[in-house]
This record gives structure tokens, sequence and C-alpha cells, in this order.
């Protein structure tokens, strides 16, 4: 009808609404880089100072080549530590606080799947994580001598590790309410866990019954493959690292993906 105001079309979303994805990416990390100050800074900065605290240690010992072996061996695990560390807390910390402050239902309301809630989160804490270790490697590289022999597969490890990370960080908001729960998941998981993962260590010269125990630990193998792509050192087969780390991230999406389409812990 002439004069008649035409009703609009309704939007197409298709099988992936990449809008609500891209809004909810952009939205994690304008909240994560909004505090760049603590989580990129000050995240680096103690992350250096652990750097400086190894090689102050080996004193005149630095300079020898056992010396240089162990400073070698034991910074790729610290800038990896910095990465990890950061894609769990920008997941975990967004989740809980959109719970407790009541935002996370609105969420659940937009026309967006588990799938992409999960997708959102996941690759927005990975994102996170890796802006974290950039200029931890800078400094690791420039004053401590750390170098990338495989650069690719440094790079890979480096965003599975993150991505794995990213997840365990989402599901430990799903089941986390309160505060307390966060803490303890830092506290009494996560720093055990990658402490004792070859961190500081070669798997080798754990007594055999503990090693035993450590190589069930997936943070192991992003170490393990992350320090073969800097200094060509490994301790499992690289293709046995790199299928781990794929089938624990596989996993914890999963997880999280029903988790979150079943509202468990996050519909009032």
């Amino acid at each position: 009808m002439p004069g008649a105001m035409r009703r609009a079309a309704p939007r197409s979303i298709g099988r992936v609404h990449w809008r609500g994805f891209l809004t909810l990416y952009r939205r994690e990390i304008w909240r994560f880089l909004k505090e760049w100050l603590e989580t990129i800074v000050a995240a680096g900065f103690s992350t250096v100072v652990y750097l400086a605290v190894f090689a102050f240690a080996l004193g005149p010992d630095r300079s020898t080549p056992e010396g240089q072996a162990i400073l070698d061996f034991i910074l790729p695990g610290l800038v990896l530590f910095a990465i990890l560390n950061r894609a769990a807390e920008t997941t975990v910390f967004s989740i809980v606080f959109d719970k407790l402050e009541g935002m996370f239902a609105d969420l659940l309301m937009a026309p967006v799947t588990p799938s992409e809630l999960t997708a959102a989160y996941a690759v927005a804490g990975a994102t996170a994580g890796i802006v974290t270790g950039v200029p931890v490697a800078a400094v690791a590289a420039l004053f401590f001598g750390l170098e990338f022999q495989a650069p690719l597969l440094a790079v890979l490890f480096t965003a599975g590790g993150a991505l794995m990370l990213s997840l365990m960080g989402i599901l430990v908001g799903i089941a986390s309410t309160k505060w307390d729960h966060v803490g303890a998941f830092f506290g009494f998981f996560l720093v055990p866990l990658t402490f004792v993962s070859g961190l500081f260590a070669p798997v080798e010269r754990l007594p055999e019954w503990f090693a035993a125990i450590v190589r069930f630990n997936p943070i192991f193998y992003v170490i393990d493959g992350f320090r073969a792509g800097c200094i060509g050192v490994h301790s499992a087969p690289v293709m046995l690292s790199a299928a781990v780390v794929a089938g624990t991230c596989a996993v914890l999406w999963i997880v999280c993906d029903r988790l979150l389409a079943s509202g468990w812990r996050t519909r009032n």
C-alpha cells in the first residue's frame, strides 16, 4: 500500500551466527585490554622476575655450557606458564563475574548457540594468553637468549595450550558459584599441575613413579612440545604431544558445550 511502512525483512543468521560470536569475542578482548596494566604488564613483569631470579641464581655458572643449558631448558616453560595462566584467568574471571552480577542470563537469551558461546569465550581467552606471552617471549629472547629453532611448532603448541587452558577456565567458570571456587582452582589445581609438568626439570630426572604420574598431565605435553619448538629438546614424541593436546581440547570443548546447553549453574 503506498505510504504504508514496510516491514523490515528478518535477518538471516545462517548455520553460524557470526555477528553474535564476534560481538562476544570483541567484548571479551576489550575487557582484557581495558585492564592492560594488570593483564599484560603485571603478568609479564612477574614472569620476567622469575627469569631474572633463575639467571642470578646460576651466578658464574651461567656463562658455562651447563649453566646455559639449565637456563635454556627453563625459559620456554616460564614463557608458556604466563600464557597458560592468562588464558585460564581470562575466561574463568569473565564468566564468574557475569554470573555473580546477574549478567550471564543476557547471554543465554541472545540468539547464539552454546557452541558459539563456547567458541567465543575459548578463542578470546586463547587470544588473551598469546597477547600476554608475546612481550614475555620478546624479553626472554632479547635478554636471556631464548631461541626458536622450529617457530611453527612453537606457535602451534602455544595456540593449542592457550586454547586448552581457556577451555579449562570456561569449565571452572561454569562450575563456580563464588570467588572462593576460583581461588581454589588456581591454588590447588592449575599452579601445582603446571609446576608438576616438567616445567623446571626434565621428566627423565624425576623418580620413575613420579615421572609416570607427570605423563598423565596434559600440560606436560604442551610444555614439552613448546620446548621442542624452542630448543629442540623434548621428552615425548612431538606427534604424541600434539595428539594429547588436540584430544584434550576436543574433550574440554564438548564438555563445556554440553554444560552450557544444559544450563547447569548458569540459569538462575
